[in-house]
């Protein structure tokens, strides 16, 4: 029954019935009570369908936010690849070498006994000319490598660059089969991270895929996260950022350590 329509013969057949059924007295108290019924079912039916709506809107902005978002990071990856692959092969070993020697000059460097370096691969800052020092540091080096399922990485302690690894996925130097899993990822004391770019706040753009992303979640605030790179490579604002983003806790170019402690 539509009473919204104001259909009058059906209200007139209702009373009729109230009248045959409870008598005169019941009327007024039935029709307060079936008014307050139907005050209820229009507020739940306004509620459900206000709800609805906000959330159709919600939708809106968010996909295209997200949309956004995802071309602004591509703009930047082309960006800050096409400025790190204008440093000639010279300049990338000499602001590589600087850069390294920031970072072993760094507390949580001394005091680390595990590290979880990346193997350079591009124009990206050198680590494997390095490794070898942290060997002969006493390190213990671990090196990621790309599982299989999913942008997923997994990681293997190595003692060597002779005999423990390989070229592997994407063509990146990664622990050789013999030498994968043999390392927790709770022993970890220090973590250096690659990028394309980074931000002037600690923020971090990767290539897209999320392997390191996923990586460090579970260990962010737990172990040093930092970040090493070209002054080329820094962004002078915020980054786009999306809630799986993983940000340094120190990044390090060839200028120094980017990120200042507050006095």
């Amino acid at each position: 029954m539509n009473f919204g329509l104001g259909g009058l013969s059906e209200i007139a057949l209702i009373c009729m019935l109230v009248l045959l059924l409870f008598g005169t007295k019941e009327v007024p108290r039935i029709f307060r009570e079936m008014a307050r019924l139907f005050a209820k079912i229009k507020m739940y039916s306004d509620k459900i369908k206000r709800e609805f709506d906000e959330a159709v809107k919600l939708d809106e902005p968010k996909n295209s936010y997200e949309s956004i978002a995802r071309k602004k990071k591509d703009d930047l990856r082309l960006r800050y690849r096409a400025a790190r692959d204008e440093l000639t092969a010279q300049q990338r070993t000499e602001k590589s070498n600087t850069v390294w020697k920031h970072l072993v000059e760094t507390p949580q460097y001394k005091e680390a006994r595990a590290i979880m370096a990346y193997a350079n691969t591009g124009s990206e800052a050198e680590t494997l000319t390095h490794i070898a020092g942290m060997l002969a540091d006493g390190k213990r080096v671990i090196l990621p490598y790309c599982k299989n399922t999913g942008n997923e990485l997994g990681m293997g302690e190595i003692r060597n660059l002779e005999n423990d690894v390989a070229p592997g996925a994407f063509g990146i130097v990664e622990p050789v089969e013999g030498k994968r899993d043999n390392f927790f990822k709770s022993d970890l004391q220090l973590i250096v991270c690659p990028a394309v770019a980074f931000d002037v706040y600690g923020g971090r753009l990767g290539n897209g895929k999320g392997y390191y992303d996923s990586f460090l979640k579970e260990i962010k605030g737990r172990v040093p996260l930092f970040g090493i790179a070209f002054d080329c490579q820094i962004h002078s604002e915020n980054l786009p950022f999306d809630y799986h983003d993983v940000s340094m806790d120190q990044v390090i170019t060839e200028s120094g350590l980017l990120l200042k402690k507050e006095e």
